[in-house]
């Protein structure tokens, strides 16, 4: 098992993987709170860490936020910004 990192990801290849997931519904959204709240704890994510470091890429400060549970390797807590073509992934480490 590795460490979770933060990476960065190209922002075409995550919105590739965006539309197959929601298509699938193995994505979390924050408005369903307990699924969200439950990913964040299992994993142990600083959200407010990833969310600084997101704006800290994304030049507009425009972020925003998505996990994708259930899809192996795509697994993982997401900060992107449309404005700037920038997504980070937190990796669980899991492979």
């Amino acid at each position: 098992m590795n460490q979770p990192r933060i990476i960065e990801v190209d922002y075409h290849d995550f919105l590739k993987t965006l539309r197959r997931v929601t298509n699938l519904k193995k994505k979390i959204e924050k408005a369903d709170k307990a699924a969200w709240a439950d990913f964040v704890r299992k994993y142990n994510i600083s959200e407010p860490g990833m969310l600084a470091r997101g704006k800290r890429g994304a030049m507009s400060g425009n972020i925003k936020t998505v996990i994708i549970d259930g899809d192996g390797a795509s697994d993982g807590y997401y900060v992107y910004s449309a404005d700037d073509l920038f997504c980070i992934k937190y990796e669980l480490g899991l492979e």
